[in-house]
């Protein structure tokens, strides 16, 4: 069953920033609430993806969240390349946040692979769509 009123939170793991991955507006307002963030839903997430970094001005707490907006449902490449596009965005955040400047091939490589395959099931769960690999 589709779920698209709540962010999915990927599995931290090592990194030490929060990953939602945000399937609606009414989710990205909730979050926003929730965690102290002053920006609108971005409206370039409708037909494509976007992927935004926050810093909770309580907690200190760095929060990244991922959309991937209905208007990229067309077929399911342009699906899962807004998803990895989106991923290495994320990456880059991560990367910023811990202060990597040159990280290794392999270890990048597998990085976007991990955020990857957690943004696909975290938009499988919310979309109702595929299998969940978890």
């Amino acid at each position: 069953m589709a779920t698209t009123d709540k962010v999915v939170w990927l599995d931290q793991g090592w990194q030490p920033v929060a990953i939602g991955f945000c399937p609606s507006e009414a989710a990205w307002d909730r979050e926003a609430k929730r965690w102290n963030i002053s920006a609108d839903y971005p409206s370039i997430a409708g037909w494509g993806g976007h992927t935004a970094l926050f810093n909770n001005s309580t907690t200190h707490q760095n929060i990244i969240l991922v959309t991937v907006g209905r208007g990229s449902e067309r077929d399911a490449m342009e699906v899962i390349s807004t998803i990895v596009h989106e991923a290495v965005h994320v990456w880059q955040f991560v990367r910023q946040v811990i202060g990597e400047d040159n990280p290794g091939i392999e270890m990048e490589a597998y990085a976007i692979q991990n955020i990857t395959e957690n943004l696909v099931d975290a938009y499988c769960q919310t979309q109702g769509k595929g299998k969940v690999w978890a």
